[in-house]
């Protein structure tokens, strides 16, 4: 009955260690590596499999912060797996053309401090004034894409020239 037991705590201890032995990662993504004055680039944050401690925005020298930081958590346990994601988003503006540097930044996690590396971003003059389409969160995503070509556009109704109003009748009115 003691070494039923045993294996049993044993069994226990291996599975539990396999979910935390999940490597953890942590990266950045750039949405465009090269981006014309006056539009929008989008940087993201992803730590993976840990528990951030303690995110501290990163200064971002030669660009304006448009937005940020924009957070996203998620955990799911399927059949015993445990995954977790945390994303931290930032978008920025420059503001003079040249190559700039997005820098590396540092993530206190539960299981110690993670660091992602530095990131190289061109910046090119804009003489048009081109905008580009703002950068949108995960598009590949988007669940009601396909159906939306699908369905017909309903025409807006012109304004028709106004028919004069017909007089209405008037009532009688019988007293009893």
């Amino acid at each position: 009955m003691k070494g039923v037991r045993m294996w049993m705590v044993f069994a226990l201890l291996v599975t539990s260690l396999s979910v935390f032995a999940q490597a953890a990662q942590f990266t950045m993504r750039v949405n465009k590596d090269t981006v014309l004055m006056g539009n929008v680039i989008k940087v993201t944050y992803t730590v993976e499999q840990v528990a951030v401690k303690k995110f501290e925005t990163p200064d971002f020298p030669h660009f304006k912060l448009v937005s940020g930081p924009n957070t996203s958590m998620s955990m799911s346990i399927v059949n015993g797996e445990t995954k977790q994601k945390s994303s931290y988003s930032f978008y920025l503006e420059p503001d003079s053309p040249g190559t700039w540097t997005i820098p590396s930044v540092t993530v206190e996690t539960s299981s110690g401090p993670l660091t992602v590396p530095a990131h190289d971003i061109v910046v090119l003059p804009n003489p048009e004034g081109i905008k580009e389409p703002f950068p949108e969160d995960e598009p590949d995503h988007d669940f009601f894409r396909p159906f939306r070509d699908e369905f017909p556009q309903w025409p807006v109704p012109q304004d028709e020239p106004s028919k004069p109003a017909k007089p209405k009748k008037k009532r009688r009115i019988y007293s009893l």
